[in-house]
């Protein structure tokens, strides 16, 4: 009787295995599916079983607790994409202002202001016999000023220059490039210094979704490695 009834119904209209059958399947696509496609699919359902073998209460249960999920997750979603985008929004703003900034890093160039001064840091880890201190212009590799160290204990260095050649004149405000050489009984290391650098550039990067900077000699730096910053 129930192999007769099967074969007299409609292709429409599902029996219990069938709609079983029709779940699994569902359950294994789920997670592709959004709320628009899985509501239809629940509808068609709802309007296409069998009427003398009808979806139990536990089964039409089951398909709403599985709706009102996806619902959830859905705004859930909506709201961290909008959480995200405004945080992205809020940092941009904050990266705005720290344009023409100065931070402190490892690195050979520094901006000098007209009449203005520049202070550099070398960390010797041993004594050295002498060392010299250059300053070049950045764009032609000028020598424009040398100044001479003899006996250096191990520990920091300052090395300030007040913006003028070896003559005593003013040079004009823009890039120049530092070095710091110290001898040691005849073997000559470049020491690497930590000067100030303008930030020149702001930028969102979409692998990391952070915040980057760049510097005035190219490089580019995470805003977990910016440290001290100043005018």
């Amino acid at each position: 009787m129930g192999a007769e009834l099967t074969a007299a119904l409609p292709s429409n209209i599902l029996t219990t295995k069938q709609y079983e059958d029709q779940q699994a399947k569902l359950r294994v696509q789920e997670e592709d599916l959004d709320r628009t496609a899985f509501l239809t699919l629940f509808t068609t359902q709802l309007k296409n079983q069998n009427p003398l073998d009808p979806m139990d209460n536990e089964a039409f249960v089951s398909q709403l607790a599985q709706f009102s999920s996806l619902e959830a997750m859905t705004g859930v979603r909506t709201s961290v994409d909008a959480m995200a985008a405004d945080s992205k929004s809020e940092k941009f703003l904050l990266g705005s202002s720290l344009l023409g900034k100065k931070i402190e890093r490892v690195g050979n160039l520094a901006t000098i202001s007209a009449g203005g001064n520049i202070t550099s840091n070398a960390n010797l880890p041993e004594s050295a016999d002498s060392g010299a201190f250059r300053i070049y212009n950045s764009t032609t590799e000028e020598l424009v000023y040398t100044k001479d160290f003899s006996n250096l204990p191990a520990g920091n260095v300052d090395l300030t220059w007040n913006g003028q050649n070896q003559e005593g004149v003013q040079m004009p405000a823009g890039q120049y490039k530092f070095e710091f050489i110290v001898d040691r009984g005849g073997i000559l290391t470049t020491m690497p210094l930590v000067n100030k650098q303008i930030i020149t550039a702001v930028s969102w990067d979409q692998i990391l979704e952070e915040l980057t900077v760049e510097m005035e000699d190219g490089s580019v730096l995470g805003m977990s490695e910016v440290g001290r910053i100043e005018n």
